[in-house]
């Protein structure tokens, strides 16, 4: 099955606590939004570049937060995890970050290579977003230690 992907902009704006969300001419601000990156179909071989390129046009725009929601996904094949893993360390390195939304075709893959406790999982996304929004999610790191 091809990959499809769509991205949508949110923001966890709440009236009773901000009057009025800050305008800009060219792109709505708001010191709690986030991008939702959402996938359906397989991420495999043949799907690697799409998805690839799906990934550098998030972070290539200004995000404070990304959703990945893979709910659609039925695959997610040992090139898409090393993509993600790839995406993480760099949005980590630039202080973004990144929580997935998916059920066990997305977690267990995760579990299998280790990266469950490097990312966070969520089942909807709008707890996803709440996280990102309520500072329960920091940007992911990992660290390694050289013994010498």
């Amino acid at each position: 099955m091809a990959l499809t992907s769509s991205t949508t902009f949110r923001s966890a704006f709440d009236p009773a606590t901000e009057p009025t969300p800050k305008v800009h001419p060219h792109q709505f601000v708001s010191p709690k939004s986030y991008c939702v990156q959402g996938f359906s179909g397989s991420v495999d071989r043949d799907s690697a570049a799409d998805f690839a390129a799906a990934l550098d046009r998030v972070i290539s725009g200004p995000v404070d937060g990304i959703v990945f929601d893979f709910s659609g996904l039925n695959f997610l094949g040992t090139v898409g995890l090393v993509l993600l893993r790839s995406f993480i360390d760099d949005a980590g390195a630039r202080s973004v970050p990144v929580v997935l939304v998916g059920g066990r075709s997305v977690t267990r893959p995760l579990e299998l290579c280790g990266m469950d406790s490097y990312v966070r999982t969520f089942e909807t996304i709008e707890d996803a977003g709440h996280a990102l929004t309520e500072t329960q999610v920091g940007p992911s790191t990992m660290e390694f230690t050289i013994a010498e």
